[in-house]
């Protein structure tokens, strides 16, 4: 079983791009249920691995996070099933076998795992999926802002996902960088996706050493994915053939001063990816000096931050990886 991994920002276009590549005939790309980063970040905390007690406690959790109501997966795992997967202990394998039976269950031999903050784990993801390839896919800081806004789901106006934004740029190039001379990874745009799906695609898949297909760009046909289009507003697009028109919504949804505060906190790596701003240079440093934190703070504030029960349920399941305490033997 081979591995892919999308480094994105929310907001961006991951689930696209996941639904598209799952609608190849040799590719599965799961509905997200955030498993390696909450896995792998916090390994630690349940050291000796291979201690029964510390082994089993892994285990529950891990069960826990992936039957959340979150996501829409064919294969449920009992916590048994979950036990047999891998040797006490072997946690690359168990995270490796519970992605290669989802994949099983639909005929795939290709897994391309859509997951947040993947430069938080990448340490781990290097080590224990060497052979692994990587799509870095980018979105105009604007839109991105704007989808934010508009997601009852996440926190804060459009400074709070711009800081995000440029959090995962500033990340994601360096590892993006040294991946792509490696012959291992490849940039997407998600403005040149939904308009040119097919070149994007292809690029993609020639990585992977496989073949565009027409049918990937029925992916909104599948069951599954319908289900999971359902699930949250986050994903209700999902469901829907490719939206081209779907870029540069900024310009009649967003103020002149929320792009302003966009453009001076994403500037320099806009311009390396190169978006080009509305405002020039010495208008977004003044902004930056004399109105930012005052907007920021505003803005921030603006925003009633509700979470589905279905965001809800993942989000606890994964505290238990955070706020696991040492485990008695």
């Amino acid at each position: 079983m081979r591995f892919s991994f999308l480094m994105c920002s929310e907001r961006s276009g991951s689930n696209l791009i996941t639904r598209m590549l799952d609608a190849h005939s040799a590719i599965c790309g799961p509905a997200t249920k955030h498993l390696i980063n909450p896995v792998a970040r916090n390994a630690f905390r349940y050291e000796p691995l291979a201690r029964p007690t510390h082994w089993q406690a892994l285990l529950e959790d891990i069960h826990a996070l992936l039957n959340a109501e979150f996501s829409h997966w064919r294969t449920n795992f009992s916590l048994d099933e979950l036990a047999r997967l891998a040797e006490s202990g072997d946690l690359p394998t168990l995270i490796r076998r519970v992605f290669a039976a989802e994949a099983e269950a639909h005929g795939k031999t290709v897994v391309f795992v859509k997951e947040n903050q993947v430069y938080e784990f990448i340490a781990f993801l290097l080590l224990h999926f060497p052979e692994a390839t990587y799509v870095y896919q980018v979105r105009d800081p604007r839109d991105m802002a704007l989808s934010w806004k508009n997601n009852p789901g996440h926190p804060g106006g459009v400074c709070r996902a711009a800081r995000q934004w440029q959090a995962d740029q500033q990340n994601s190039l360096k590892l993006y960088s040294d991946l792509h001379r490696l012959g291992r990874a490849r940039l997407v745009y998600y403005e040149q996706l939904i308009s040119e799906p097919e070149k994007v695609l292809t690029d993609v898949l020639g990585m992977m050493g496989l073949a565009y297909e027409p049918a990937m760009l029925s992916y909104h046909e599948s069951a599954l994915t319908r289900a999971n289009a359902g699930q949250q507003h986050a994903w209700s697009n999902l469901d829907k053939a490719v939206m081209t028109d779907n870029s540069q919504k900024y310009r009649d949804a967003l103020s002149a001063d929320e792009i302003r505060a966009i453009e001076s906190i994403c500037y320099s790596e806009m311009q390396h990816l190169g978006y080009r701003c509305e405002f020039d240079k010495s208008e977004l440093d003044r902004f930056a000096k004399e109105e930012l934190a005052r907007f920021e703070e505003t803005d921030t504030r603006a925003k009633v931050h509700v979470q589905p029960n279905s965001v809800r349920a993942n989000v606890e399941a994964k505290k238990r990886f955070y706020q696991r305490l040492p485990i008695k033997t």
